[in-house]
């Protein structure tokens, strides 16, 4: 069935999302506590926490292009899988429901939520963070909501996968 595995395909996405996006910041740290010579000869000549700071700035701007990549893919699908339950006769009215539903809460964290987070990040992407700029409460409070929406989105999914899937 098609749309189990679009279905599917979406909601893999967002674990593999959510991986990737605390990965990249904690590869930072474990970079910076390597003994690798080469790493070391490379940075000696920058200030102290230079290094950090380039780097963090570096894995921000990876997660940034992973989030609207990430945000692209889940509209595609989500309209696809729209598409086939729009066309199945009879129509699946509570999967269309479920599906409407998810894509919404895409499009609020594609076009909403994203370009905040991405706007304030890249405005504290140079301070200092101790202590923590002003700014870092609210920061902290967007990626909560996206998490929360993103997680309400991967729930519904689920939800919906294990019905088409015991329904057959």
């Amino acid at each position: 069935m098609l749309k189990v595995a679009i279905l599917s395909a979406w909601i893999t996405l967002t674990p593999i999302m959510w991986f990737a996006a605390t990965k990249t910041l904690s590869t930072v740290e474990h970079v910076l506590r390597t003994t690798n010579p080469q790493f070391r000869e490379a940075t000696k000549g920058m200030a102290e926490g230079q290094a950090r700071v380039l780097m963090r700035y570096a894995a921000s701007e990876i997660n940034r292009a992973y989030f609207w990549g990430y945000g692209l893919a889940q509209v595609v699908l989500g309209l696809v899988l729209l598409l086939l339950i729009w066309r199945e006769t009879p129509r699946d009215s509570l999967g269309f429901g479920v599906v409407c539903g998810m894509l919404a809460l895409v499009l609020i964290l594609t076009l909403v939520l994203t370009p905040m987070i991405v706007s304030l990040g890249r405005s504290i992407d140079f301070v200092p963070r101790n202590p923590p700029p002003p700014v870092m409460p609210r920061f902290w409070a967007l990626h909560g909501a996206f998490t929360g929406l993103d997680g309400a989105k991967f729930l519904a999914g689920l939800g919906l996968l294990i019905r088409w899937v015991l329904r057959g």
